[in-house]
């Protein structure tokens, strides 16, 4: 797959002048450090600084785009990332003399992220993640009649983080498929649709669960909705599920 947007080696601003050689020096490296403090794990990071030689010597970045690839945040994997980040203001003073760069205001990041089937096997293991789905599964064992779901089935499910014995994943349109194996020979199929809504808030909707054994599958049991709130930084404004992967696009506010 082609990269969200070229790749681009680090830069800083491409105005002449004798602060330039301290922005190169300094600044990126510094960046580096501290995206590496906010994420769980980062491959391919490549970025580019924009503006002039006095704003960013003030501590006034316009903008910083930043590509990355195989990176982690809050336990949440994607394989492709390219953002851009607007109106950022940081210590750069103390920087020069040797201390950790600090951002001084919130600004917004705005761009695209792209997960394959093995991102999300992966994000099951994060928290928001896992707390949706045992919502699920505790939703389940409140609708389903008993003569359909053993005491067994729900015990293994509740106690058990969700990306245990998960033997398939798949994605559709819009839809997203996992299976588990049971004690007793058994699976679990969950298939649900992936929504946004109000920006913030990830919805598993229409979604049906069923328990199979040797080959034979119960009838599906539909469950409400269980949304999952991103938080009051995010605006996603795009989600896209096809078979191949799923597509984020919005904004995040970063706050000091």
């Amino acid at each position: 797959m082609d990269p969200i947007f070229p790749e681009e080696v680090a830069s800083e601003a491409t105005s002449p002048g004798a602060g330039r050689g301290v922005i190169s020096r300094l600044l990126p490296p510094a960046i580096r450090l501290w995206l590496h403090t906010q994420l769980d794990h980062i491959e391919g990071l490549e970025f580019r600084l924009e503006g002039k030689d006095r704003q960013i010597l003030s501590g006034h970045i316009p903008q910083v785009s930043l590509s990355a690839q195989q990176a982690v945040y809050r336990g949440l994997h994607v394989s492709q990332a390219a953002v851009a980040a607007k109106e950022i203001r940081v210590n750069l003073g103390q920087v020069v003399r040797g201390k950790p760069l600090r951002l001084l205001q919130a600004f917004p990041v705005e761009g695209r992220v792209y997960l394959s089937t093995e991102d999300v096997r992966a994000s099951l293991h994060a928290p928001l993640l896992e707390q949706g789905l045992q919502d699920v599964f505790q939703r389940w064992a409140q609708t389903s009649p008993d003569s359909t779901v053993e005491d067994d089935v729900l015990e293994h499910l509740t106690t058990l983080p969700p990306a245990t014995q998960l033997t398939d994943i798949a994605l559709g349109q819009g839809t997203l498929t996992l299976t588990w194996a049971l004690e007793a020979d058994k699976q679990l199929r969950l298939c649900t649709h992936l929504t946004m809504k109000e920006g913030r808030y990830l919805s598993l909707g229409q979604t049906e669960v069923q328990v199979g054994q040797s080959g034979v599958w119960s009838a599906p049991t539909s469950l409400e909705d269980v949304v999952m709130d991103l938080g009051a930084e995010a605006q996603i404004h795009h989600l896209a599920v096809t078979p191949q992967a799923i597509t984020m696009e919005g904004l995040v506010r970063v706050i000091p």
